[in-house]
């Protein structure tokens, strides 16, 4: 009996851990990742509408839903000394489906935001 037992709990504990993180999403899920020695006070998505706080310098957010997200979107980067803003210039994108995503922020080394897109 206690074999039994032993063998259903290893098989619940191996169906619980097989789950991925993406399985219960409904939208297109994004994070920041701070590629520069910098600390952002502030990252702002889409003027006014959604904002991430405190992205560490070489850390990540947290992810953030979006109901409508593409692969560039414009943002503006506060830090402690300046603010940085980053415009789309394709204008043409496909919306992004349901999924996990990161948008990597770094600085030019003449201080142009450059924004590379990742799929999780």
């Amino acid at each position: 009996m206690k074999k039994g037992i032993v063998a259903f709990m290893a098989c619940m504990a191996i169906a619980v851990s097989c789950a991925d993180r993406d399985d219960e999403l409904m939208t297109a899920n994004i994070r920041i990742r701070n590629n520069t020695a910098v600390d952002f006070n502030l990252v702002e998505v889409i003027q006014d509408s959604l904002f991430y706080e405190n992205v560490s310098a070489d850390g990540f957010s947290d992810y953030i839903s979006f109901e409508e997200a593409f692969p560039q979107m414009p943002l503006t980067i506060v830090t402690d000394s300046t603010t940085f803003n980053y415009t789309v210039n394709d204008s043409l994108q496909e919306l992004l489906p349901v999924g996990l995503y990161t948008y990597e922020i770094d600085f030019t080394d003449n201080g142009a935001v450059q924004v590379t897109f990742k799929v999780d």
